[in-house]
């Protein structure tokens, strides 16, 4: 079962674009297992890159959602060095492409110390009229 879970994940990112959604990337996430009965899973290479990539991702969403850069931010800095430049531009760009086509939603929670949030409405949740 892994092993063809591997090779679908794997090539969903060969080739093309993949713009991700959240809904996206937490489905994938979630697909790929993490814990077997309470221990950590031994993940393949491509498993632990691929988990990688989509918390990189969800990092560029974040600086998109609150308008910080990403790719200048010390925020990339660690995926830069373990996936490459190159890379880490392909998923910002592909990233960028779907944040372009959704709704940021500003100071939609505040925490106990009084920090505010926001939040991301994907294309993909966008209620049909």
């Amino acid at each position: 079962m892994i092993e063809a879970n591997q090779m679908r994940f794997a090539s969903f990112f060969i080739g093309g674009e993949n713009n991700m959604t959240r809904k996206e990337i937490e489905k994938i996430k979630n697909e790929i297992p993490r814990f077997e009965n309470g221990n950590p899973c031994k993940l393949t290479k491509e498993q632990e890159r691929l988990h990688r990539e989509l918390d990189c991702r969800e990092m560029i969403n974040s600086c998109l959602c609150y308008g910080h850069s990403f790719i200048e931010s010390h925020y990339s800095n660690p995926y830069i060095k373990e996936l490459g430049m190159e890379r880490v531009l392909e998923l910002y760009n592909e990233q960028k492409a779907d944040f372009d086509k959704a709704k940021v939603f500003h100071n939609v929670y505040e925490d106990g110390e009084g920090v505010s949030y926001n939040s991301i409405q994907w294309e993909d949740e966008f209620e049909i009229n």
